[in-house]
């Protein structure tokens, strides 16, 4: 048997060259002849550290410290072993035990004070690092920490100090460089933090960290390709290192460029599989590429690796959030919550989530915790704004907007959620003004870019127009203003150099505010201002020419259907049958919603095929456009626009190599992208090409296939009195929105009421309530010129839900058509519960949609084509109860023609095929 002596210098000539785990071997030997050896038992604990055994190393170094309980350095080794392990807690006990064996040692204090900062107690980690100092006052490493502890509790001042004390004791200390740059760059002084970067390079042209922490800094000035040069650097120094990958991977991926972000994060997860920043970074990005089931996944992995990580659950309720599991996200962000509860993130999130899915009082509630709790919090402010306004608190809403932009007065986007409000208020002349600030903030000190800013207020201008005009003539100089700054803008722009990247910034944010909706209500011919906008709006966007792919040779065709409303909204429900009853071997299907939230409808869409629910946030919509651009569309449908200012936006780019739009909003779009406009051959006049830019498509009939609904439930005595209405009168029903009634046709109402003493005109009130009072005012005017008292003839009830409506349409006798624009599913409504309905038609599509649907059912009789017949008709109407029901009767007969129809989605079928094929 080998001596002692022996057996110890093999041990040590092992563990001298590396071979640590025979050094193990011939320590154990050892201490199982002589068990109290104290040097042999710390000895085969280092080994054991050194072999990267910690859990054994641990408890070799408590075992060491037994056997010689006068020796610190066993207590001081424990602790760096519990440190690597994550037990802080524990680490800073056997660092307290090793002091109390070097009292003087400013090392210990050192590494205690960091295990209690890792425990979350900062105030003794600050008393740990100020007695290092004292004892040492030479001691860069106790500065940097003292300042690491500081800039956690938010004395960024004293922090600054500290790293600056730290680095002039040792000009060469590149972590006290980085980590003041990394304090700056929270504080969003990435110029200062640069600077700092820079001279550390000038010491350590080589520190990885250094790069790392420059090429995030660089980034955030817009120095792109040096923030990407410079992250390359670091992975060259450190050899591909985690770290430095995953900041690369970052970098790439912010700017769009995927592919190349996702290898980065495969190659460091191929190093560490389970290294949780890199599981999340890369579920990120699966999360914005609509890939929420594999993101999902990669969270599930994060959470095994780290049960304790707040950021896992955080990061998989976004995912979820992607996939509409809204229960099961508000879960994961209650988890985040729990898991640290001082961050604000997954408070915000759990917040938004309850606003999105018809739970504002629940969200508002959940706002105002978050701002007493974080009152410098300005997402959370303006959170509470937005449900404030979802509220139609409107003055409230105003008030916290107000407040949420005096705190951060340079926040664009601020101005621009604010203008939408103050639009919806019909405070026009003051949203344009936020807008222009907006703009002018974002444009900040290029020249250039506060000409674009200026150009952009003046397009925005001709939308931020009053919804409801107290005469003609107001209505008429508006939209002569609307014609000269269109005309002006197409002027300038035609033939105008390419902006530069601020002023495409600036364009950008103000084409995301522009729908081009109230334009429609004028009732002119559209065309000729369409085309103008969407020209100046694609000038402004300097949009470069997109070459769709070549078509596969063989497959089935791809349909693209797009809108921020796919559900049910006047915008999209018709569109739904168009797809669903297509032969659905011939297809395949992608839905693009951009509004979160689940009805029954919105789930029948997203069951059509591939559903992308997408989000159109800051810096989103282009990449929305990348992503529906790789699903190799053929054709895309805008089911809307300009309803909303995300189908303006989309209709300007070329996404497909077709694409087309239909009576969602019934008005030319005006943009070359838009290849068809499909339309009823009923509702169409005879000149209808010339109404708009894109080719004319007639199809069938309505153009619409309706599943006929269950038997409506008729009241068998309408209930006049549940909505406060009297007797004795005889109601006509005004039931549009009020935007739709112009003052030309208000002489409409006295003269019927001339003819019908007992007529009583129920409208519904506005929203907002403005529209109500420049309503009343009109008429009262009206019925004066006639010698009538409008409050005798005129009442207003508050909007109703889609029940109370319908409740509110069966107790009318007669309903009067918005003339100009008719309705379409309130038209529809009348025909299916039997209310007479007169029309008058109009001289574009959307002043005759009822007239086509009466046309298609066999009650040509209550079309009118003059305003005299109108009036004659209405009074009919009011004066023969025979009438009424003769024309009810009409509708009970006919209603059945309207419904599944089997041709137009025959022909709806050949167009798809036969412009596929002639491409």
């Amino acid at each position: 048997m080998p001596s002692l002596p022996t057996l110890m210098n093999a041990a040590q000539a092992s563990h001298a060259r590396g071979d640590f785990a025979t050094a193990v071997k011939g320590y154990e030997a050892i201490l199982a002849r002589d068990p109290r050896n104290f040097d042999v038992a710390y000895l085969m604990a280092v080994a054991l550290y050194q072999a990267g055994q910690l859990e054994r190393a641990a408890k070799a170094f408590a075992a060491a410290a037994k056997l010689n309980p006068r020796r610190f350095e066993p207590h001081k080794d424990r602790g760096l072993v519990l440190m690597k392990l994550g037990r802080h807690a524990e680490a800073a006990l056997s660092f307290e035990s090793a002091l109390k064996l070097s009292p003087r040692s400013p090392e210990l204090l050192l590494n205690r004070g960091i295990s209690l900062k890792n425990t979350g107690a900062l105030d003794e980690a600050i008393a740990c690092y100020r007695a290092s100092l004292k004892l040492k006052p030479d001691f860069a490493e106790g500065y940097n920490n003292l300042a690491n502890a500081l800039g956690q509790l938010g004395q960024r001042d004293e922090a600054l100090e500290a790293y600056a004390k730290a680095r002039s004791l040792k000009p060469n200390y590149a972590e006290a460089y980085v980590n003041a740059a990394a304090l700056l760059h929270e504080t969003e002084r990435f110029e200062e933090a640069r600077a700092l970067l820079e001279a550390c390079l000038g010491h350590s042209p080589r520190h990885a960290g250094t790069l790392r922490m420059l090429a995030q800094c660089l980034l955030m000035l817009g120095r792109d390709e040096e923030a990407l040069a410079t992250a390359g650097r670091a992975v060259a120094v450190d050899g591909g290192d985690v770290d430095s990958l995953l900041v690369r991977g970052e970098i790439l991926d912010s700017l769009t460029r995927e592919a190349e972000a996702m290898e980065d994060y495969s190659r460091a997860l191929a190093r560490e599989p389970r290294n949780v920043q890199a599981l999340l970074a890369q579920a990120r990005l699966l999360s914005r590429q609509s890939r929420f089931d594999e993101a999902v996944a990669l969270c599930d992995r994060a959470i095994a690796a780290e049960p304790g990580n707040a950021r896992a659950y955080y990061r998989i309720g976004r995912a979820l959030e992607g996939r509409r599991e809204f229960p099961a996200a508000l879960l994961s962000y209650d988890k985040a919550i729990e898991l640290d509860a001082d961050w604000l993130a997954p408070r915000l999130r759990r917040a938004a989530v309850l606003a999105d899915n018809g739970q504002p009082e629940q969200a508002l509630a959940a706002y105002d915790a978050l701002v007493e709790t974080y009152p410098d919090s300005i997402e959370a402010r303006a959170g509470r704004a937005d449900v404030l306004r979802d509220l139609k608190r409107l003055e409230e809403a105003l008030a916290a907007y107000d407040e949420t932009i005096a705190r951060a007065p340079d926040k664009a986007p601020l101005y621009g959620t604010r203008g939408a409000l103050k639009t919806e208020m019909g405070r026009e002349a003051d949203a344009l003004a936020d807008y222009a600030m907006g703009l002018s903030i974002l444009a900040g000190g290029d020249d250039g870019a506060q000409a674009t800013a200026r150009d952009c207020t003046l397009l925005l201008s001709v939308d931020k127009i009053p919804a409801i005009y107290e005469s003609e003539e107001e209505l008429a100089l508006t939209r002569q203003r609307v014609e000269d700054v269109l005309d002006d803008l197409a002027t300038r722009y035609e033939g105008h150099p390419p902006l530069g990247d601020v002023q495409k910034q600036v364009s950008e944010q103000a084409v995301r505010y522009l729908t081009g909706f109230y334009m429609a209500y004028h009732q002119r011919n559209d065309r000729p201002a369409m085309a103008k906008l969407s020209f100046a709006a694609g000038k402004l966007l300097s949009l470069a020419n997109w070459e769709p792919p070549t078509r596969r040779a063989s497959g089935r065709i791809r349909i693209g259907i797009a809108s921020q409303r796919l559900r049910d909204h006047n915008g999209a429900n018709w569109a739904y049958n168009w797809f669903a009853q297509l032969p659905r071997d011939d297809y395949d299907f992608f839905t693009y919603a951009f509004e979160p939230g689940k009805d029954e409808l919105a789930v029948k869409f997203s069951e059509l095929g591939t559903h992308r629910p997408l989000t159109w946030s800051r810096g989103a919509p282009h990449e929305v456009v990348r992503q529906m651009r790789d699903d190799r569309l053929d054709y895309l449908m805008l089911t809307d626009v300009g309803m909303t200012a995300v189908s303006r936006f989309l209709s300007l780019h070329r996404i497909a190599p077709r694409q087309f739009t239909a009576w969602g909003h019934p008005v030319t779009t005006g943009s070359p992208e838009m290849d068809f406009y499909l339309s009823s051959d009923l509702m169409e006049p005879p000149d209808a090409q010339d109404h708009y830019t894109e080719q004319l498509v007639r199809m069938p009939n309505l153009a619409l296939f309706l599943e006929e609904k269950e038997e409506p439930e008729k009241a068998a005595t309408p209930d006049r009195a549940a909505f406060g209405l009297p007797e004795g009168r005889l109601l006509y029903g005004c039931l549009q929105s009020l935007f739709k009634y112009v003052p030309r046709y208000d002489e409409i109402l006295p003269m019927i009421a001339s003819e019908v003493p007992e007529a009583l005109f129920v409208f519904l009130e506005g929203s907002p309530s403005y529209m109500t009072d420049v309503m009343k005012q009109r008429l009262a005017r009206t019925f004066a010129q006639h010698g009538l008292d409008s409050e005798r003839h005129v009442c207003f009830l508050p909007r109703q839900k889609p029940k109370d409506f319908d409740r509110l349409m069966q107790a009318m006798d007669v309903c009067i058509d918005s003339a100009g624009w008719s309705g379409g599913n309130t038209t529809l409504r009348n025909i299916r519960f039997g209310v007479p309905l007169a029309t008058l038609e109009g001289a574009f599509m959307r002043g005759r949609h009822s007239s086509a649907m009466f046309r298609m059912i066999g009650a040509e009789e209550m079309i009118a084509r003059t305003v005299p017949d109108y009036v004659a008709l209405l009074v009919r109407f009011g004066r023969e109860k025979a009438f009424r029901q003769h024309c009810s009767s009409l509708f009970g007969e006919g209603r059945g023609r309207l419904y599944r129809d089997h041709g137009f989605i025959t022909a709806f079928d050949a167009f798809l095929k036969v412009n596929l094929a002639g491409a």
